[in-house]
């Protein structure tokens, strides 16, 4: 039993009063002569017996009602358990990630929990509590209660680590008892749950969801182009086998044009839409699902596409360079070097410089100016070169050597590289040069000799070979590399927009447009409005965008009102693998499995059963008694 103040137990001291009361009584007995009282004296004994009693009774009844009462005041109660007395801090984690849409036996839990907690929360409890995308501290049910019922699914869920590093945070009260509440489905986005952090108390409300059947629109590409049309094929994945087919409809500006059919009867399948180029896509692909609803449907526009203008300056055959930038998407112009219009440079997306064997101060100080307004340049050295080091991030080539080399090491995650092998190659014909005319090691070259000095590498807005691809001295344009690096640096030179982008991650997309002064595009649609991060070059903007965007959906490019184009985003499909950490992974000495049985839980743990009105009942009792022993005992 603990003492809620128990300075008060010094009036326990009062308990001697009613003791020097009864034990020390002044009165004194006077004798008065009687006549025969012989016949009185047992009487008389009996009597001051009974007395005797009679006062001890008395006293035991005030002394119990006093010590009643003092301990009343005293607040006394027993804790529900051990560290019930401690103060305490509580910070509540609420998913609100797409996968909580899932259904459990009272519908979605996202707004189950949220039903839960508003309904089972003390009113006056205070206590932080935060989701994906918003953080409350300090507040109550009451506060909170709105923010709650309106709010919506994120697409970027906190990892658990960032969730117990985010509550670490906001508990920063090293004098309290830091307690984490985790509410979500636990979707198994990791191999291993991390453990507690020290310090930190963590509870689990495990929301299990109904087992369910999820059908996805994972992904749409563009499979092929014709004059007047393209093909646009939609992949889509379900959870378990369906035999009937599943209906796909494509919309463009609401309105229905195209419809086909996917058999998912071996999990995936990929259907196709043909759809005329004559008039802009801003369309939306969807399928009708009981499951998830995020990822039944999919955002894709395209646009009249801009090609990619190159420019290869040559000295010798760049014959190999006009069978890679084809016309269907590149305006590729090629000129030898005494036949070059300076006028030409700033239009042109990529230049390539092709073996020159001279580089004047004129062509040097134009490809500069072409370099800080954000072109790009691909430079192939020749033997003969003259130093050409006066251009930005280019290096002389004055240091030649004759010495064979096969290029054996691909850099797969370069920008230039990544995605264009299925599996790592490590045995394949390896190209070689015969002379090169720079002997460097960068940082993170594109593809490197077998002695580890670089044989191409990216040096901000230059590509540089440190050896000529002529056929005297190189094999390399036999190589199956040839196409899929130029073709990736011509692609990278302008970030064509796509059908689509993700929500949540860094896009750089050039929109075909020219501002001056303080002119700038905007992206809307009929929900949002946001002004992303832009820079302007001469012939396009570049915009970024990267988590400002919250609602997928079509989102028109705005210059003073005037429609430039349309972009497309998305909701990333992470979460559409109905998978999730069992009891086990978790460990189950913290978890429940509803709001209800978490409230019931800590206020097992954290309450106290309060004494003080079984005292006052006592105290009450005690009085009660002294009047029947005053009144009735003779």
């Amino acid at each position: 039993m603990i003492f809620k103040n128990p300075s008060i137990l010094y009036g326990l001291l009062f308990l001697i009063v009613p003791i020097i009361i009864h034990l020390f009584q002044l009165r004194r007995f006077t004798k008065v002569p009687f006549t025969n009282v012989a016949f009185l004296k047992p009487l008389i004994t009996q009597t001051r017996k009974s007395r005797q009693l009679k006062k001890w009774l008395t006293l035991l009844a005030r002394m119990a009602a006093i010590a009643c009462i003092v301990f009343a005041f005293a607040q006394p109660f027993i804790p529900g358990s051990d560290v019930a007395t401690q103060e305490k801090e509580t910070a509540i984690y609420l998913d609100n990630s797409f996968s909580m849409q899932s259904s459990g036996s009272k519908g979605e839990l996202y707004k189950t929990a949220v039903t839960d907690l508003l309904e089972r929360l003390p009113n006056d409890q205070r206590f932080t509590l935060f989701t994906n995308d918003n953080t409350y501290r300090n507040t109550t049910k009451k506060e909170v209660s709105n923010d709650l019922l309106k709010s919506g699914y994120q697409s970027k869920p906190l990892s658990y680590d960032q969730i117990q590093l985010k509550a670490n945070a906001l508990l920063n009260d090293n004098n309290k008892r830091n307690e984490l509440i985790i509410i979500s489905d636990f979707q198994k986005t990791i191999e291993t749950f991390p453990d507690t952090l020290a310090g930190l108390k963590r509870e689990l409300v495990f929301l299990k969801a109904q087992e369910s059947n999820n059908v996805s629109i994972d992904t749409a590409y563009i499979s092929s182009r014709e004059t007047n049309s393209i093909d646009i094929s939609v992949t889509v994945t379900s959870d378990k086998a369906i035999n009937n087919p599943v209906t796909l409809s494509l919309e463009n500006n609401g309105v229905l044009v195209a419809k086909t059919s996917v058999n998912l009867s071996n999990l995936k399948d990929t259907g196709t839409f043909n759809f005329e180029t004559s008039q802009p896509l801003q369309g939306r692909i969807y399928l009708d699902d009981n499951s998830l609803t995020f990822d039944n449907e999919l955002y894709v526009s395209n646009n009249i596409e801009r090609k990619i203008k190159v420019l290869a300056i040559n000295d010798v055959d760049g014959e190999f360079l006009q069978r890679i930038f084809t016309e269907d998407e590149f305006d590729f112009t090629a000129v030898r070097a005494r036949d070059l219009n300076f006028n030409l440079l700033n239009e042109k997306n990529l230049i390539i410089l092709n073996e020159l064997k001279n580089i004047s101060l004129n062509l040097a100080q134009e490809i500069n100016t072409y370099l800080k307004n954000g072109g790009y340049l691909v430079v192939i050295p020749s033997l003969n070169q003259s130093d050409n080091n006066s251009i930005t991030n280019v290096l002389s080539g004055n240091s030649i050597s004759e010495k064979e080399k096969r290029i054996t090491e691909i850099n797969f995650n370069h920008p230039i590289l990544k995605g264009v092998f299925n599996k790592q190659i490590s045995n394949f014909q390896y190209p070689k040069v015969n002379a090169t005319t720079n002997n460097i090691n960068a940082l993170d070259p594109i593809l490197k000799f077998e002695d580890g000095s670089s044989f191409l590498f990216q040096k901000g807005n230059v590509y540089s070979f440190t050896a000529p691809l002529n056929d005297k001295n190189s094999n390399f344009k036999n190589s199956p590399l040839i196409v899929p690096v130029l073709y990736n640096m011509g692609r990278g030179s302008l970030p064509v927009p796509q059908l689509y982008y993700h929500i949540g991650e860094n896009n750089s997309i050039a929109v075909s447009e020219t501002i001056i002064s303080d002119e700038i595009l905007e992206l809307k649609n009929e929900f949002s409005s946001i002004i992303p991060k832009q820079r302007a070059f001469d012939s396009f903007v570049l915009i970024e965008i990267d988590d400002e965007l919250n609602n997928s959906g079509n989102y028109k490019v705005l210059k003073d009102e005037e429609i430039i184009t349309t972009l497309s985003f998305n909701n990333s499909r992470k979460e559409n693998k109905l998978e999730y950490f069992t009891t086990k992974d978790l460990g189950s000495e913290n978890i429940v499995y509803s709001v209800e049985d978490l409230v019931y839980k800590l206020s097992k743990e954290d309450g106290v059963l309060s004494l003080w009105k079984y005292f006052v009942i006592g105290a009450l009792f005690f009085l009660i008694c002294e009047l029947l022993i005053l009144k009735f005992l003779k």
